[in-house]
């Protein structure tokens, strides 16, 4: 009888699709890290249902885009999402070779091309995340003589489900296969709740804070007008944080939150400014100021404007005179972002106490991308010709 109830069981897990998968497993070098790849395909009869992947392959591919034999990998990881993740993969290039889904009691894949695959492959970085990118697919219907043999196939495998086979090709229209920062933070979200309880989160988080907020201009009111641009002498900036009016300092700018503890501020340094040393030496004391044990273990990229800065956070804690040592303490994060100048060098960082800081950074990473660095261009007017005085 149990032998039965086990047999049916199995038998019933096979009809319905479900597919598990081993826990992922935990990082083998401080050089591996992570491969997504997100993935829907539309169903053929009913457009209107679909299906995603819970497992994908990929190959590595040398200097010259070729693929590598025997370096073909697996993903071991998924998200509800339709997110198939590679996790402990080692540094080097790689493109995406098929992706796979069970329904319908049966397991389906589908064969990337070359041509789409290695057109878009990806590097991944030491200890880092890439992103192979999103496909969406629409199925369709082969051949009749194919349709039939697949058809007979899908009986065959319903019909003897302790038997282990061969997934049953899927014909499909792939009509989008992008990679933006959008859909990276999407599938990077995912697959950092599926891997909740791993090593591998802290450094997905890494990565959402490199790709910051989308450069989109943000716009108000029923009529979606584009938020202005207000000038200062080193920088222009778009109100998109809604704090009021920012206070005005010699080289640049502050803004407080009005029911917080957050600030903000952008300001400019000058290469003839005294004590400043350069842009390197300033990164490498950022560097060494971020070692505490509560900081990231490394400074990591984040787009101010069009420009490409380096960030690094520190963590401070406070004792108020007025209490008993040790018995109050305000925790604060300080984010600091240097970008590099040919005059000299841009500062932006945001301060906030810890409770606070997950909930501004949003905004914080947003605000930078509106910045448009440098003096602001001089408008001409009507009376000036094309050799009015242009502001270096």
């Amino acid at each position: 009888m149990r032998a039965t109830a086990a047999a049916f069981a199995a038998l019933l897990a096979l009809l319905t699709g479900c597919a598990s998968l081993p826990p992922a497993p935990e990082p083998t070098s401080v050089d591996h890290g992570v491969l997504i790849v997100r993935a829907r395909v539309r169903g053929a009869v009913l457009p209107f249902t679909s299906d995603v992947p819970d497992r994908a392959t990929a190959e590595q591919l040398d200097d010259n885009g070729e693929p590598i034999p025997g370096r073909t990998i697996v993903s071991n990881a998924k998200s509800p999402e339709g997110d198939a993740i590679f996790v402990d993969v080692a540094p080097g290039r790689y493109a995406l070779t098929s992706i796979s889904f069970p329904a319908r009691g049966v397991r389906y894949e589908i064969a990337i091309s070359p041509a789409d695959g290695r057109s878009r492959a990806v590097v991944l970085p030491r200890g880092g995340e890439a992103f192979l990118g999103s496909l969406k697919m629409a199925a369709i219907f082969p051949e009749f003589d194919v349709a039939v043999n697949r058809a007979l196939d899908v009986l065959g495998q319903l019909l003897t489900p302790w038997m282990r086979h061969a997934p049953i090709p899927r014909d499909v229209n792939l009509y989008a296969y992008t990679a933006t920062p959008e859909e990276e933070a999407d599938s990077l979200r995912a697959a950092e709740r599926a891997l909740a309880g791993t090593q591998w989160p802290p450094l997905l988080r890494a990565r959402l804070r490199e790709l910051g907020a989308p450069a989109v201009v943000p716009r108000e009111g029923l009529l979606r007008r584009e938020l202005p641009l207000n000038p200062s002498p080193f920088f222009s900036w778009r109100d998109t944080l809604r704090w009021g009016p920012p206070l005005a300092g010699r080289n640049g700018l502050l803004w407080r939150e009005p029911k917080g503890s957050a600030r903000i501020a952008v300001f400019f340094t000058s290469a003839t400014a005294k004590g400043f040393l350069g842009y390197d030496e300033a990164l490498r004391e950022l560097r060494a100021a971020a070692g505490s044990i509560d900081d990231p273990a490394r400074d990591f990229e984040v787009m101010v404007g069009t420009r490409a800065g380096r960030a690094a956070r520190v963590t401070t804690h406070d004792y108020p005179r007025s209490t008993l040592t040790g018995s109050e303490v305000v925790v604060t994060v300080i984010e600091t972002v240097l970008v590099p100048d040919p005059a000299g060098m841009y500062t932006a960082s945001l301060r906030a106490e810890r409770a606070e800081f997950e909930k501004i950074e949003p905004a914080f990473r947003e605000f930078l991308r509106q910045l448009r660095l440098g003096p602001p261009e001089k408008k001409k007017s009507p009376d000036e010709g094309d050799d009015a005085d242009v502001p270096l």
